[in-house]
């Protein structure tokens, strides 16, 4: 079988970073991975930690520069940035890959019920799905649910006793960013993908005061589970520099978890990795000096 070459769009973000470190690690593969980032610096960090990969700077606002970056590419994996024009992005990538005609696995970046299209982020992937699904490419979607990683950003909280998390009495299956990494390589790596959505949980349901009693737990120190109101939330995420349509963004997603819409655990990761997922006792143990 020839070398193949993998493009990774969206390579600096956390998704992007643990996806390439699994692919470095695989010894049976000898591929190439292309990292496409927006910026040198962003190249530069990338190469440092990872010296075997090829890095290219893409603007995916000026599909122009997509054209080398795609040169002999035969595998993509596009995570779509934190932008309102997601949609957009998606286009001018899948439309690149098409132009390149040698693109023969494009694995999309999505998110859990996306195929809904019942919310902002769910309505902007879903866009892109659909684009792909359209374009005559083997196409591979990877939908995930909201991060365990993320408890970072709830860490002072956690540290002065308190989970403010607004999802009420809901519940919903946390997801570890390390996990999606090595699915997305899998996939990448293996066959048998082509054309199939896959919706990613985590492996355990749980409510913000079954997530509360896990950092207790973990951290030694009694962690109140609060639920603030959708106007606070709103609020907080605007104070700390959200732009206000993905922070209205988020509501609608906290609402899905509040209102039980997104209460399942899925089978679909375990079969990617053929091992149990990583549980969020497991990640805060990990972490857990980030918490205390």
């Amino acid at each position: 079988m020839n070398n193949q070459t993998t493009l990774i769009i969206g390579a600096a973000g956390n998704n992007g970073v643990a996806t390439i470190e699994v692919l470095i690690n695989k010894k049976q593969t000898k591929d190439t991975i292309r990292a496409a980032v927006r910026s040198s610096e962003k190249a530069a960090e990338l190469k440092r930690r990872f010296p075997a990969i090829e890095t290219v700077i893409i603007d995916l606002d000026k599909p122009e520069t997509l054209n080398a970056a795609y040169q002999g590419v035969t595998k993509v994996f596009m995570i779509p940035g934190n932008i309102e024009a997601r949609e957009q992005h998606a286009k001018n990538a899948i439309d690149a890959a098409v132009h390149a005609g040698s693109v023969e696995q494009f694995v999309f970046y999505s998110v859990f019920g996306a195929e809904y299209e019942s919310i902002l982020f769910g309505r902007q992937f879903r866009a892109g799905e659909k684009y792909l699904e359209q374009s005559g490419l083997n196409w591979s979607l990877l939908r995930t649910i909201f991060f365990q990683d993320n408890f970072f950003g709830w860490a002072d909280g956690v540290k002065q006793g308190g989970l403010y998390f607004g999802i009420r009495e809901g519940s919903l299956a946390p997801l570890n960013v390390a996990d999606i990494g090595e699915m997305a390589a899998n996939i990448l790596t293996t066959s048998g993908h082509n054309n199939k959505a896959y919706n990613i949980t985590g492996p355990e349901l749980l409510t913000g005061a079954d997530m509360a009693a896990v950092f207790s737990d973990v951290t030694g120190k009694a962690v109140a589970y609060v639920s603030p109101s959708q106007e606070q939330t709103l609020e907080s995420l605007l104070s700390s520099g959200w732009p206000e349509w993905q922070a209205k963004g988020m509501l609608e997603l906290f609402e899905v978890f509040a209102t039980n819409q997104a209460a399942v655990v899925s089978s679909d990761g375990e079969q990617l990795l053929g091992r149990p997922l990583t549980t969020l006792k497991e990640f805060v143990s990990k972490n857990k000096a980030a918490f205390v």
